[in-house]
């Protein structure tokens, strides 16, 4: 059976040693190399033939999400195990539009992980148990919303030129604090935006707008 060329992306040592570790024991697994930074792996990509990046989100020079796209957009067949402390629904949307195949939180045994990293390496998906009930929520919530938005674009919400450039920005991953800073306003003026266009768009929360942005085409 050919072996899964691996790479891990942690920027916590220990953590990435650990792993390093676990990782050289698994008959299955050829571990290529380990980095602590997205930008890295990113060029590592470039000139190795990978298959599968174990990538944590949150890391100097570039982090997991970014990278993620960034790889995508290169090799779509390079595979990703996003594999991290996140759990909120914000991280999750990021990592997921980014093009990550799979989502584990660090607290998952090394044997479920490689079940996981075999699922993804076969062409499937996997969400941890932890996160996938709200994905399956904030999809459902957002599908029952297609068939009156197949003919609109973001001008029939009545959007304004700043709620469409939140909306963007919500739809990138951002918290309120981030978008803030991004655009030079106060964190209340982006709640207050961001409640508008809940509202406009008679969704429920901030995941869903993004989700339901995302999938209808309200960002072209």
């Amino acid at each position: 059976m050919k072996k899964i060329n691996l790479v891990v992306v942690e920027d916590h040592p220990f953590t990435r040693q650990t792993l390093v570790y676990e990782f050289k024991k698994q008959e299955g697994i050829n571990l290529l190399a380990s980095f602590d930074n997205g930008a890295d792996v990113v060029e590592f990509v470039k000139t190795q033939q990978v298959d599968v990046i174990l990538m944590d989100i949150d890391m100097p020079k570039m982090n997991g999400i970014d990278a993620t796209s960034e790889i995508k957009k290169f090799n779509n067949d390079i595979l990703i195990v996003m594999l991290t402390n996140h759990n909120e629904k914000e991280k999750v949307l990021g990592a997921f539009k980014s093009g990550a195949n799979a989502y584990c939180v660090k607290q998952v045994k090394m044997d479920e992980l490689m079940s996981v990293i075999e699922i993804v390496n076969d062409g499937g998906v996997w969400f941890d148990k932890q996160i996938a009930k709200y994905v399956m929520d904030i999809l459902k919530c957002v599908d029952v919303k297609e068939e009156e938005t197949k003919a609109k674009t973001i001008n029939d919400y009545d959007i304004t030129k700043r709620e469409r450039n939140i909306l963007k920005l919500i739809a990138d991953g951002y918290t309120n604090a981030q978008i803030a800073e991004e655009l030079v306003i106060a964190h209340n003026t982006v709640k207050n935006h961001v409640a508008s266009i809940i509202k406009k768009l008679n969704l429920d929360d901030r995941v869903q707008v993004a989700v339901f942005a995302l999938k209808n085409n309200l960002l072209d």
